[in-house]
């Protein structure tokens, strides 16, 4: 709760209690009620709680120390040229290479036909297809290493910012029952209010961690969904442990990826550790006087009511909310909006709902006027009938 939050409860508790009549603690009634409420059997439970989340930042630490060198490997990926031979037929050729004239001269069985002026006509050739492959074992690392820092940070991200906030609850309870010859009053009061904090009333312990945690749960998703995953799901994932090629082994980037990956595969914790503080204030005098004088007003607001005949009159009209034509227009029309269903469909479906409510008001029209026939008193239908008739 902020400062001005906290100013306005104050001001607010100080003009109610300036509103008590000063004569109020003369009042004889007053007076015995208030014996009876301190010497009756009472119970009260009164405590705050907070819960705290520490968060371990060895962890994050490490993904930010081989972050600059995972980014690094995945711009600059190792390539190497990757060579499909295949015998097609010679309308289907391609690429035709040193490489394919060696294998046609080896393949006679290929050729169709030689000119008159050694024109050579084949029926099939070697076709040599050449291209940049992002197949070796050092991408397929990367790739499942990626993949693996995905769901190590989006399972704590979750967890740590479904609960971020520290939780300040205060809880008040409190039960009191009293005789005062004519009648026995059992009150009850129960109030739980909780109140979550924003993370800048967390600024000074969490909110930088907070901060650097989004920061590589969105650089780490940026990369699990660039281009350089696009073309590694083509391929194997890799398992542990890593086999240390030269280049995972001696490559200043791909070491620090080895080294990251082994951490993320050695951490078992679960990141973060919750304490709960729980508190217990004093009921002081001055809290005793005023849980009792709530009590008094309950009590007397209730009687005041309840001795006016009018808030106890059952048969007043019940009110009803108006509904015009362009209320039900719109409706419809934001129903319909968001149906993806054909126009029959959403007839068929309106009709058979109107049609149910229609039954269920009347098996409800049914039961009421069963009930009050029951209680001996005509139905209102019947009351309606009878003021007409009156009227004629």
């Amino acid at each position: 709760m902020s400062e001005e939050q906290k100013d306005n409860m104050e001001s607010v508790y100080e003009k109610l209690v300036k509103n008590l009549s000063p004569d109020l603690a003369q009042d004889r009634f007053y007076q015995y009620f208030m014996n009876l409420l301190e010497t009756g059997s009472n119970y009260c439970n009164y405590y705050s709680s907070r819960m705290v989340k520490n968060i371990d930042e060895e962890w994050i630490r490490a993904i930010e120390e081989a972050l600059p060198s995972l980014q690094h490997v995945v711009l600059n990926p190792r390539k190497f040229i990757e060579e499909d031979r295949q015998i097609v037929n010679v309308a289907m050729a391609r690429n035709i290479t040193p490489e394919t004239i060696q294998h046609l001269l080896q393949h006679s069985n290929m050729i169709d036909k030689v000119n008159k002026d050694g024109t050579v006509v084949p029926n099939r050739l070697l076709n040599v297809y050449k291209e940049e492959s992002y197949n070796t074992y050092e991408n397929r690392f990367i790739a499942t290493l990626i993949l693996t820092l995905q769901q190590f940070i989006n399972k704590r991200f979750d967890v740590i910012f479904d609960n971020s906030r520290d939780e300040m609850g205060t809880f008040f309870k409190m039960e009191s029952s009293i005789d005062n010859y004519t009648e026995t009053i059992n009150y009850k009061l129960e109030i739980n209010v909780r109140e979550k904090q924003t993370d800048m009333d967390n600024e000074e312990e969490n909110i930088g961690v907070f901060t650097r945690i989004s920061k590589l749960h969105q650089q780490i998703n940026d990369l699990a969904n660039g281009a350089f995953m696009t073309q590694m799901r083509a391929y194997p994932l890799v398992r542990h442990p890593i086999v240390k090629t030269n280049a995972i082994g001696k490559n200043q980037y791909y070491k620090a990826c080895h080294k990251l990956w082994n951490y993320i595969h050695a951490y078992e914790r679960v990141g973060y550790k919750i304490d709960m503080v729980k508190q217990e204030p004093m009921i002081t005098r001055e809290l005793e006087q005023d849980i009792y004088n709530s009590f008094i007003w309950d009590y007397v607001m209730m009687k005041h009511y309840t001795n006016q005949n009018d808030f106890m009159n059952l048969d007043r009209p019940k009110r009803t909310k108006e509904i015009t034509v362009k209320y039900i227009r719109q409706s419809l029309d934001e129903i319909i909006r968001g149906l993806d269903m054909s126009d029959a469909n959403v007839r068929k479906l309106i009709m058979n709902e109107l049609s149910d409510l229609q039954l269920k008001r009347k098996m409800e029209k049914m039961n009421a006027e069963a009930a009050e026939k029951k209680l001996g008193r005509a139905p209102k239908s019947q009351k309606k009938k009878g003021r007409r008739r009156t009227e004629k």
